[in-house]
């Protein structure tokens, strides 16, 4: 028998060869934004003995198992809602890789049926995607603290890997938009990392010159939370700045020294005096404090501990007496609403004129019953995974990067799941042609169809719509987003479009009168009483291009009214690679504004003329067609398949697109599809 199908490296009892139809494309010139995958029509697998094991008898009405998925899906753990790797050989040449599918089972006087297809890798790719979100992804190992000194120092790494700190106006974190609170910088992952987190989680390795260019490497995606938080039952942390207490006289009340290390929606007024900022807060003070009082000989006296709102005491607890030591864990319930202030104080009554209390610990946590989203804290340490933007799907995040560049995404024919990645611009191998002249079958018609048959007018590039205000804007003012591109063909007999249009939202470039760092802008604008505020937003994700700036006038990072440091340079993260002396942009088209002023010209280096403009020259030429014809292959020829290497047919150059419905049981020809060539000169 010269055919054998293996799944899961198990090899499938065969009674006769099967008859099947394979198809092989690399594009579909009808949706320029499609990229596909390798297929078969269906395949009729005997039940026998060994298939039906193989299979986990899942014909049997009452069968059920416990799926393993880190297991081969084969045998006991088969699981039909998954894919099962699967190779098929022809005459011990492969004729095909990648997943089987079972689609149907087929029970008849006795006998048993199993209809089934095969998908190539990269179908079973997308597959082991499913609706994975990227905030399923680890990055865990690049929790950091937030401090002044990791910020600055995240500037110094631009190389594909770890955290970048770039500044971006958020909304409400400057005054006069030249200094900058720290919550300006907040950290944005890299790209590649996504992308090589999402491939190999889904069990796949791959191999991409591409992704390892400067280009690639400086890609980011910012934070896209109204504010940096965590879901998170602890609203407020601190620790006692002072430990040691005097009560110098009979009775009073003293402010506790706690400083926050967890401020959430906090403000510190000074004086050891905090105010509620958030909608209101119903929630759990538990203090820790150990140490020991102490009086005068023959004295007595007692320390209490009570919070105050606005002021007004609450409500006091016991905390010791006399000369005594303690350990003990004090709660009590708290309730404020927005801008109420707490406050935290020793209440004491002696006897004497002196008593004393020295801590060795003296922390407070206020806790709700329920998470909710709290932000962050200068000098706390953020997990890097809840910064990650919520609700993206992997598959989506994939599909985006592959459309922003182009990208052709096929499967290695010798690696199992190994997926290689290059842009069109460099996929196609000009320097081996093949002559296929003397394969072609001339006894059946050949079918030449003008390309402007096949698509639309226009050709529309997008980013996604958001509510931020600069890109509001430009969209109420040109009814476009900012970044987006549309070429017209001039198809006369053509009026629809075809459309790619990412998961991400444009993000303008701003500078401020006041400041002479150009940034990224992601906030809105309201008016209050006819003056303009600002408004921080939940915003949809996006992606930017990183960098360090240098040689900037000084400004600084400031935690409050309190000065972390003075600079000259500041990381960015924009559109373009360099606001300064840009020669890259992450725009499809050249904006028809600016927000700031350019010295020198706008780069034509962007995603449409780097990436797509040659594509669709040659798909749109005058002399661009599609032809149909058939071909006589044999099964080396579709075990050497390589759709990156050119093709001579009559004296004239094409790239193969697609193999239909190929059959290696068959001796008749193979209907083909070909893109001729446009615009090259070959030696």
């Amino acid at each position: 028998m010269k055919t054998e199908i293996y799944i899961e490296n198990h090899r499938l009892d065969l009674y006769k060869d099967i008859s099947a139809e394979f198809t092989y494309n690399i594009d579909d010139v009808k949706d320029f934004s499609a990229r596909n995958t390798n297929f078969s029509k269906t395949i009729v697998i005997p039940g026998n003995a060994t298939n039906n094991k193989l299979f986990g008898h899942i014909f049997e009405f009452g069968s059920a198992n416990f799926y393993n998925p880190n297991s081969d899906n084969v045998g006991y753990n088969f699981n039909a809602s998954k894919s099962a790797a699967c190779v098929v050989y022809v005459d011990k040449i492969q004729m095909f890789k990648g997943v089987l599918r079972l689609l149907e089972i087929v029970l008849d006087n006795g006998s048993i049926e199993y209809e089934c297809a095969v998908f190539g890798e990269l179908g079973g790719f997308v597959s082991a995607l499913g609706n994975k979100k990227i905030e399923e992804l680890d990055f865990s190992a690049y929790n950091f603290a937030w401090t002044f000194t990791n910020i600055t120092n995240s500037w110094n790494g631009v190389d594909g890997s770890g955290y970048f700190c770039p500044l971006i106006d958020y909304g409400q974190v400057s005054v006069g938009k030249h200094d900058w609170q720290y919550k300006a910088f907040r950290p944005a992952l890299f790209v590649r990392e996504y992308v090589k987190k999402i491939i190999e989680g889904a069990g796949y390795t791959w191999e991409s010159s591409f992704f390892n260019t400067a280009l690639f490497k400086r890609l980011v995606i910012p934070n896209n939370q109204k504010d940096l938080s965590i879901a998170t039952t602890l609203q407020f942390r601190g620790y006692d700045d002072l430990l040691s207490y005097n009560f110098a006289t009979a009775s009073g009340n003293t402010s506790v020294g706690y400083l926050a290390s967890k401020l959430g929606q906090f403000t510190y007024l000074g004086s050891y005096q905090y105010q509620y900022t958030g909608a209101g807060l119903t929630a759990v003070a538990k203090i820790t404090l150990a140490g020991s009082s102490v009086v005068g000989t023959g004295q007595t006296g007692s320390v209490d501990v009570g919070w105050y709102k606005n002021g007004v005491l609450q409500s006091q607890l016991f905390l010791t007496s006399g000369r005594a030591n303690f350990d003990k864990t004090l709660e009590f319930n708290i309730t404020l609403a927005t801008n109420d202030t707490l406050e935290f104080r020793f209440i004491w009554t002696t006897v004497s004129a002196t008593m004393q209390v020295d801590f060795f610990n003296n922390d407070i946590e206020i806790n709700t019953s329920v998470a909710s989203l709290v932000p962050y804290s200068l000098g706390e340490t953020i997990d890097i995974n809840e910064t990650i933007p919520k609700g993206v799907f992997q598959k989506d995040f994939f599909s985006s990067i592959v459309k922003m560049f182009n990208l052709y995404v096929t499967e290695d024919i010798d690696k199992e799941k190994h997926l290689l990645i290059e842009p069109y611009i460099d996929y196609y191998d000009f320097s081996t042609l093949l002559d296929w002249t003397n394969k072609i079958d001339r006894s059946k018609p050949f079918r030449l169809k003008p390309m402007s048959e096949l698509n639309g007018r226009y050709f529309e590039y997008k980013y996604k719509n958001d509510t931020d205000y600069y890109g509001q804007n430009y969209r109420e003012k040109y009814n476009e987003n900012y970044g987006d591109f549309i070429e017209d063909t001039g198809f006369e007999f053509a009026n629809d479009k075809q459309t790619a249009e990412l998961i991400f939202a444009p993000t303008p470039l701003i500078l401020h009168a006041s400041n002479d760092k150009v940034h990224s802008v992601i906030l809105k604008l309201s008016n209050t009483q006819n003056a303009q505020s600002e408004d921080k937003m939940d915003s949809v994700i996006r992606i930017l291009q990183a960098k360090k700036i240098t040689g900037r006038s000084s400004y600084k990072i400031e935690n409050g009214t309190a000065n972390l440091g003075s600079l000259t340079t500041y990381g960015y993260a924009g559109h373009l690679d360099d606001p300064y002396s840009p020669a890259a942009d992450l725009n499809f088209g050249a904006p028809r504004e600016i927000y700031f002023t350019l010295s020198g010209t706008y780069p034509s280096a962007n995603l449409y003329n780097g990436y797509w403009s040659e594509y669709v020259a040659e798909i749109t030429d005058k002399d661009s067609k599609l032809l149909t014809c058939n071909v006589r292959l044999t099964d080396l020829d579709i075990y050497n398949l390589d759709f990156s290497t050119p093709i001579w047919i009559d004296g004239s150059l094409w790239r193969l697109n697609k193999v239909i419905d190929y059959n290696p049981m068959n001796e008749d020809t193979t209907k083909c599809e070909f893109l001729k060539v446009i615009e090259k000169t070959y030696v």
